[in-house]
């Protein structure tokens, strides 16, 4: 392992875990509260909170014309630190306004949503609140980026998990003291959202100052109008499914295909999210340095390595765990939990994949990428959720992700050349997927054993690559050297 790969790794693994531990901490917290939400919210309702979520999310995409992808693009290009405090503040002041402008304009046609998606003028309340939180969220997410590309891991964490306690803990007095039902988790994230903003934006203006550039608005302007129909069709892959199954199943369908698809998206907020939080970034920094190509190769197997692991044992888990932590009547969404966390593995290789249109700032790339994903992904959703419901839900997911991701790889590696040691990812997919089938013959009754036994089994999926020669003599000794440092700190105590 060459010293720049291992600096680099090792630069990776400091922030990434930094990122990770608001996440992991909010699923925690999330996984103890599932018997509380499950007990106090039917599947239909569920099924409800959820479809205002996906159209909301959908007008998001729009809005939001991704504006925080640009910001780090601009950021990094500009030549002093004035002028990249400048992109901040004119994304926060110029497209922050715009977007804010926009949303205050789709209030208006909250009732019409409210009965075109859930056949009911009075869920209209749901979606005035929820299109608020969005305008909110929109500039929380300027600030989040600010902090984040300048490599303020700790700032991030500390804000996530301050916004994390503060929702739960309005969840459970809306939900439980006041049984307010699903209205109370919807006042909860906007209360959350506001707040956030009130008080995180005085402090980053004081740091950048309140400039706008109407050529550096141009350029954020002309790098996102080609993703707004890319983000677009891209949501609609990752939400149509829900649509879909109201329509031909029911509401109360919807709502256990979501609750399983929640636990199937674990592996990217455990590994994915984190990851790029500070991937994202480091990579446009880094790219035009001699041996970018030979660090990016290898960190992607490392990265499919922990994505295969941590979604290993999240699948041979499922069962269980949904069966200790929810409510019965939500039982039957743990069926779809492994197809779901297969399908956003491969997901999440896109963001790996389209460092070449990113460089070269080519975005209508992703635009052809994601209408003609869009397209193919609708198509698969009328045809097979009508007959197999969820399950065809499921597939239409992993079959679309696996088309992105090509097409992705396809135009972004005529771009630049990516080097992926594709021997070594194939056998970590296949692998995997294998182990997890022979976990699964295991049956055992009581439930709290089968969890620890079959957890446990997942556990030992790298010394199985190990014993069959995945790894090489350089990593080897690493991990070797890793494991030996451990124990004398352990020894120390």
């Amino acid at each position: 392992m060459t010293e720049s790969i291992k600096k680099e790794t090792g630069l990776l693994l400091k922030h990434a875990s930094i990122y990770g531990m608001a996440p992991i901490i909010g699923r925690v917290v999330s996984f103890f509260m599932i018997p509380l939400y499950t007990s106090f919210i039917t599947p239909s309702e569920y099924g409800i909170m959820e479809i205002v979520h996906v159209v909301v999310s959908l007008l998001q995409t729009v809005i939001g014309m991704g504006v925080v992808s640009g910001v780090a693009v601009f950021y990094f290009e500009a030549k002093t630190q004035v002028d990249k405090n400048k992109v901040v503040s004119t994304a926060f002041l110029g497209l922050g306004g715009l977007a804010i402008a926009t949303i205050a304009v789709l209030m208006f046609f909250s009732s019409m949503l409210a009965e075109l998606a859930l056949d009911s003028a009075e869920y209209a309340k749901y979606f005035y609140v929820s299109f608020a939180a969005m305008g909110f969220g929109v500039l929380n997410d300027i600030n989040t980026n600010y902090f984040r590309i300048n490599k303020k891991s700790k700032t991030v964490v500390i804000i996530s998990l301050s916004t994390l306690i503060v929702n739960v803990s309005l969840n459970i007095f809306f939900l439980v003291y006041l049984e307010m039902g699903v209205w109370g988790i919807f006042l909860s994230t906007l209360i959350v959202a506001s707040a956030n903003l009130l008080i995180v934006t005085p402090y980053i203006f004081t740091k950048i100052g309140f400039n706008i550039s109407y050529d550096i608005m141009k350029k954020l302007i002309k790098f996102g109008l080609p993703l707004i129909p890319s983000n677009l069709a891209s949501y609609l892959v990752v939400a149509s499914d829900r649509l879909f199954i109201k329509h031909y199943v029911s509401t109360a369908e919807t709502g256990l295909y979501s609750l399983g698809y929640k636990f199937g998206t674990l592996v990217n907020n455990f590994v994915t999210t984190p990851f790029n939080q500070i991937w994202g970034p480091r990579r446009l920094e880094m790219f035009k340095k001699g041996n970018s190509e030979e660090i990016f190769c290898r960190i992607f197997t490392y990265y499919t390595f922990v994505l295969i692991l941590g979604g290993l044992v999240i699948s041979v888990l499922s069962r269980d765990i949904v069966h200790i932590m929810a409510h019965e009547s939500f039982w039957d969404s743990y069926k779809i939990i492994p197809l779901i966390t297969l399908a956003h593995i491969i997901f999440s290789f896109f963001y790996h994949f389209n460092i070449g249109i990113m460089v070269e700032k080519k975005t209508k790339y992703f635009a052809y990428i994601n209408v003609v994903n869009a397209i193919v992904n609708l198509a698969l959703n009328f045809i097979l959720i009508q007959k197999y419901g969820i399950w065809g839900a499921g597939f239409s997911t992993l079959i679309s992700y696996l088309l992105r991701t090509s097409l992705c790889y396809y135009f972004s590696n005529k771009l630049h050349k990516i080097r992926v040691e594709w021997g070594r990812v194939f056998v970590l997919i296949g692998g995997g997927i294998g182990y997890f089938y022979l976990i699964e013959i295991v049956e055992i009754s009581n439930i709290f054993l089968s969890a620890i036994t079959k957890g446990s089994l997942a556990l030992t999926f790298p010394m199985v690559l190990y014993l069959f020669g995945f790894f090489y003599d350089e990593e080897k000794i690493e991990m070797k050297n890793m494991i030996q440092k451990l124990r004398q700190k352990l020894n120390k105590r």
